[in-house]
């Protein structure tokens, strides 16, 4: 029989089509970061014979009464190839409360954060202390209730609880036995949903409720002209795309570039708040009605048709055409173009327009210069090499240093350029340009980026490694204050972790980039910099994914070492920053 709480929370959902459905269980992909930062997706738990979720909440005293349970659960069934995650849905917890409770109450286990409470919904999870046991390979939920008081009664064998026995069909792969969802009354402490609540008397708006979302979180790359694959110019489309885009919110492939929100905060990262994510998933799962009013906001978007972002640049770089054959490995494109400038210039800002993005797949861009005097801007001039900037997916737009910063470029200089090119099945030539603008006076600090890496030779993955872990570290010899961060892998790039250890030995993580996606390459830009004293050291953490869960892989089976093209891999920290030394 199915407990009423979930029947409560069935009931005011007011949607079309529930994740969980009451006949077959069925529940579609999620992904959430855990209380340490980690990424979690359902889909990727498809080799687990069974995922059991334990709710939890930090001012639930029964759950601190059942860790015993817990522990004593875990133990029996975790070497049978079953996987334990507890989850906080509680509308009163943040990651610090989250953290408080895992400490003290020594739960060691990932908790995944619900702040949005739609994994919740899709669930039926109504309590702190509830069990939830799904199928991940299957998308199934197998139970929802208590932690198993309730016993099956059978006339010929000693009763065994609810869990033991969906458990044990799980491991046994016995799972067309469970056509349905097993209930039994949920304990715990009661949670509270007050978007259900909200929602169950009104559907989000959209000319008032999801426009103003969409407009400040995707149509800067789902509009005509721009990098998406469709373009968020109306109602319809974005109706026609509904589906599509609450799976993309609810597994964190959109918006795109996120980072772990609970460490610093960046200008350009891919935030959205678990109100918005709520209002654009209950909106989509009533069908994503038009407005009451008949207004469709999207219809007044205007279409982007200046390539320059920040107007005119005051030099372009014209790079030579080159001719993309239709098939094909391509090597890198080294390319040098000499500048003409008759005195020293600063930049403030760089945009890289590509001629082809199909083919483009990115460039790096260097300023080189000759031998020159040290009375000429102070530079160590036959090693002078600076970077400038970079075109990469994801990393479109024009760049702009910091305030009072500026990368310099000596009389007799020339931008050195990288460019990689992959081919489509279509020859097209690629003339791409480089814009830049010039600082109206002299920044007081140089801007400067350090590539933190291994050489390629240092990089071996086996085969149908998951987590194949690396580290980098560097020791700055001077002060200086750091300003953005971009961690790069390749296709089997999984995830990265950049932080800094000071002198005193203090460590401070500074970026977690805990999914990370070879499609989404930006320059993080800190909204707060950080001094970092002479002899901080800087570290890089990351691991690679060459399982065939990762669906980017090119071959699992494959043993990947270092290199440049892209089913090779490379293991790079970028770290941008200004010299305090003026």
């Amino acid at each position: 029989m199915r407990n009423l709480s979930f029947l409560f929370v069935a009931s005011i959902a007011l949607v079309s089509a529930e994740w969980v459905s009451a006949a077959s269980g069925k529940v579609e992909d999620f992904a959430l970061l855990d209380h340490e930062g980690s990424f979690h997706q359902l889909r990727k738990y498809a080799d687990t014979k069974a995922l059991v979720l334990i709710s939890v909440a930090s001012d639930c005293p029964e759950n601190s009464d059942k860790l015993s349970n817990y522990r004593s659960l875990r133990a029996n069934w975790e070497r049978r190839g079953v996987t334990f995650l507890a989850i906080d849905s509680s509308s009163k917890d943040g990651i610090n409360e989250v953290r408080t409770m895992a400490t003290a109450y020594s739960l060691e286990l990932p908790i995944l954060l619900d702040d949005s409470q739609l994994v919740a919904e899709s669930l039926g999870i109504t309590k702190a202390g509830q069990i939830i046991i799904l199928a991940p390979s299957q998308r199934q939920v197998l139970y929802r209730g208590g932690l198993g008081a309730d016993r099956l009664s059978t006339t010929s064998k000693p009763e065994i609880s609810v869990i033991t026995n969906t458990l044990s069909k799980a491991i046994s792969g016995n799972l067309d036995m469970i056509e349905a969802a097993l209930e039994t009354a949920a304990e715990g402490c009661e949670l509270d949903f007050p978007s259900l609540r909200a929602r169950s008397n009104n559907v989000p708006d959209f000319a008032k409720d999801v426009a103003p979302i969409l407009k400040d979180k995707c149509v800067s790359c789902h509009i005509v002209g721009g990098i998406a694959p469709f373009a968020m110019d109306s109602h319809s489309m974005v109706q026609g795309w509904s589906s599509m885009i609450k799976e993309v919110l609810m597994t964190k492939r959109m918006p795109p570039a996120q980072v772990d929100p609970t460490i610093n905060h960046f200008i350009n990262a891919g935030y959205i708040n678990a109100s918005d994510l709520r209002t654009l998933v209950h909106w989509i799962d009533a069908g994503a009605p038009a407005a009451e009013s008949g207004i469709d906001p999207l219809l007044q978007l205007e279409s982007r048709e200046a390539i320059w972002e920040l107007g005119e640049p005051d030099y372009i770089l014209e790079l030579p055409a080159f001719r993309v054959p239709a098939t094909g490995v391509l090597d890198y494109e080294e390319v040098s173009i000499n500048l003409p400038f008759e005195d020293d210039v600063w930049v403030e800002s760089v945009q890289h327009i590509p001629g082809d993005r199909r083919v483009l797949h990115h460039l790096t861009s260097y300023v080189v210069s000759p031998a020159r005097s040290e009375s000429s801007g102070n530079v160590n001039s036959e090693a002078y090499m600076e970077f400038l900037e970079g075109y990469a997916p994801g990393k479109e737009d024009a760049v702009s240093y910091p305030q009072d910063t500026g990368v310099f470029i000596p009389v007799g200089s020339a931008v050195q350029m990288s460019l990689h090119y992959t081919t489509f099945g279509k020859e097209v030539v690629d003339r791409t340009m480089i814009g830049l603008y010039f600082a109206k006076q002299r920044p007081k600090y140089r801007y400067s980026t350090l590539s933190l890496s291994h050489a390629g030779e240092r990089i071996l993955i086996p085969p149908f490694v998951d987590e194949h872990k690396m580290t980098a570290s560097y020791i700055f010899q001077e002060e200086i204050m750091l300003h953005g961060l971009r961690p790069h892998m390749h296709y089997r790039g999984k995830h990265m972790r950049m932080s800094a250890i000071y002198p005193n030995g203090a460590r401070q993580d500074i970026i977690n980039v805990p999914n990370y996606s070879f499609e989404w390459q930006r320059t993080y830009r800190l909204a707060e910099p950080i001094l970092l004293p002479e002899g901080t050291r800087v570290l890089i953490e990351g691991a690679f994914d060459n399982s065939h869960h990762n669906l980017g892989n090119p071959d699992p089976s494959a043993t990947v070492r270092g290199g440049a093209q892209s089913w090779d891999e490379m293991f790079i920290g970028y770290f941008s920053y200004q010299r305090m030394v003026k």
